[in-house]
Formats: C-alpha cells, structure tokens, sequence
C-alpha cells in the first residue's frame, strides 16, 4: 500500500507538470499566433478569455503525451535512484509498477474525457460566437460569406449566408428528395427567418418541379422540416471539439450534417478509443524503466519511448483522417494504432522484464 501511494503521488505530480507545460507551450504558441487578432476585436480582458477558452481543448489534447512523459520520468528517477533495481530484486516485476500508477493514468482518461467532451465543445462554442460578434471590429478584410451545404433527413439545403444568431437565413435553395434519392423539387427563397412559435418562414420563393415548365412563385412559404438555428450554426460554424451526443445524433439523422457517415462513425469511435490512449502511452513508457545508470540506456531506452509514444499519435492521427473521408473502413482506421501500439508495448515489456 505504501509504494503504491509513493508511486502514485509521484506520477501524479510530473503528469500535472507535463501537462500544464505542454499546453502552456501550445497557449503561448497560438496566442503568438493570434494575439494581434483577438486584441484588434477587444482587449487585454479579451485575451485572457479567448486563452481560457482555449484551454480545455488544449489540455485534452496534450493528456496522453503528457501521461507518456511522466510516466518516463517517474520510471528514470526510480532506475537512476535504483529503486527500480531494489524491486526487481525483491521479486517486483514493472508490469506491477506499472499496475501502481494505473490509477492515476485512469484519472487522466476520466479528466480527458470530461474535457474533450463536456468541457471544449461548449468553450469553443462560446469563443466561435464572441468572434462571429467582433467581425465587424477586426482591421482585416472580412471575408466573403460562403455558402454552406447540409443534408436535413433526405433534403438538400445550401445557405448563402447564416446571421451570426442563426434565425435570419439569406440565399436558401432546398432540393427534396424522395426515398429513392430523385429530386422533388428545386426551391429558392431569398431569405428565411426563424420564429420560435411558427418556425421557419420562407420569402420570396420560387419553385421549379419536374414536367412543369414554368416556376410557382410564393410570397410565403412554411419550411416545418427545417433544424433549428442551433443545428444550422453548428453546421455552418462548425468546432473541432464535439460531444458525443452530437455525433451520435448527427450519425442518426437527427442532426442536420453536412458530412458523409463515415466522418460521424470515426469521430464517435475515436471518442471511445481515447479512452485507452493514455493506457498505452503508460505501456509505452515501460522501456524506461530497464535503463541503467551510467549505461547506454538510459539515453537509448527513454529516446525508444517518446519515438513509439510520438509514432502512436501520428499514426492514429493519419489513419482517423482516412476513416474520416471513408478511404478506410471505420474501425480498421480507429482502432488499428491503440492495438498495433499496445501489442509493441507488451512485447517491449516482456522482451525485457525476460532478459
């Protein structure tokens, strides 16, 4: 009980430090990036906020890294004190020191899920809003609205311009199709507006229909079938953060998207393998803790660690962008990295704990 609480607190406090380090180091980077920007639409009160919103998605992303560092340095202060020696001597096998900072390494799952999935999609919402609101403050050349394209049940739907509220809509041509996947129908609106009683209200509508040779003009026409302005803003201003609950409506078709399925099936699944992340950078660790000192390998072992934990993210990173665009099979793309890298892991780990 006793060394579990002392390996545990020592994890625990080099995984805090490499976390806040390595998302202080991203904050600083993407503030140089943009402090211009964001001082240029407010103030010094507004920087601070945009770095808190920042935040969560930040150190979400930096979890399983910062889980490999530390677990490194926790297991080379151990070799180099030859802790780690007096218990393999004793008849202690790393796989149970590793086992001693598992609790740890899941409070590190448990906080990067809650802040990937509960905390950014709201912050970056919120920061996604503030800088929709400031647009017109900004000293650079606005862009020209594009038109956005999304897929309500089988309808078809581009907008030419959102309102940064979402309940005015300009520029709205709707293709409704039948089961089969035949357009019905070519409908413009030159504007729709959103009333929380009635609605959607299309404006000056024209409408053109197969075997008709001229179009039926509408002052007015209810679109009931339409997604609320919060659905239509998270399509035409989307976040990279998005929770589950989202993902899984939109994979439903309860959510209007502007994707194709396979982007849906590979972010919810990434979601779920996040969740081991952290457990293999805990693996992956491992080599470090057969190093000597005044041996090779305390340089060669720890430098064979951050290449596997570093080569983990960029392979998983690479094959979720192919998921993503349907080139791959969904869970081949998800789930191919976390168990190629855990196999590599345990195989490492035996290899050694053998010699």
């Amino acid at each position: 009980m006793i060394r579990r609480r002392y390996l545990s607190r020592m994890f625990l406090g080099r995984l805090l430090a490499a976390l806040l380090g390595l998302a202080g180091l991203l904050q600083l980077l993407d503030l140089l990036d943009n402090a211009s920007e964001v001082l240029s639409r407010g103030g010094a009160a507004d920087l601070a906020r945009y770095a808190g919103w920042r935040l969560p998605t930040l150190l979400g992303q930096m979890m399983p890294l910062a889980v490999l560092v530390a677990a490194m340095l926790t297991l080379r202060r151990l070799a180099l004190t030859s802790e780690m020696t007096a218990l393999r001597s004793a008849g202690v096998p790393v796989r149970r020191v590793l086992g001693a900072m598992l609790p740890v390494c899941l409070l590190a799952v448990l906080a990067q899920t809650l802040l990937l999935g509960l905390v950014a999609p709201r912050t970056e919402r919120a920061m996604s809003e503030w800088w929709v609101s400031t647009e017109a403050r900004s000293k650079r050349p606005v862009p020209a609205p594009h038109r956005v394209w999304l897929r309500v049940g089988r309808e078809i739907v581009g907008i030419d311009r959102v309102s940064p509220d979402g309940r005015q809509l300009d520029g709205v041509i709707m293709v409704p199709r039948a089961p089969d996947g035949l357009a019905l129908a070519r409908i413009k609106a030159a504007s729709a507006t959103w009333a929380p009683a009635a609605g959607w209200v299309l404006r000056d509508v024209s409408v053109a229909e197969p075997g008709k040779p001229t179009l039926t003009r509408r002052p007015e026409q209810p679109w009931p079938e339409g997604p609320p302005p919060a659905d239509i803003i998270d399509v035409a201003r989307p976040t990279n953060a998005q929770s589950p609950w989202l993902l899984a409506r939109s994979l439903r078709g309860e959510q209007a998207v502007n994707r194709g399925p396979a982007y849906y099936q590979t972010r919810l699944q990434e979601t779920a393998a996040r969740l081991v992340g952290p457990l293999v950078m805990l693996l992956l660790a491992a080599p470090v803790a057969f190093g000597m000192p005044r041996r090779g390998g305390q340089v060669s072992q720890p430098l064979l660690g951050l290449t596997l934990g570093l080569g983990y993210l960029l392979f998983g990173g690479l094959l979720g962008a192919l998921g993503e665009a349907g080139v791959m099979p969904t869970a081949l793309a998800v789930w191919t990295a976390p168990v190629v890298f855990a196999a590599i892991g345990g195989m490492l780990l035996i290899r050694y704990e053998e010699r």
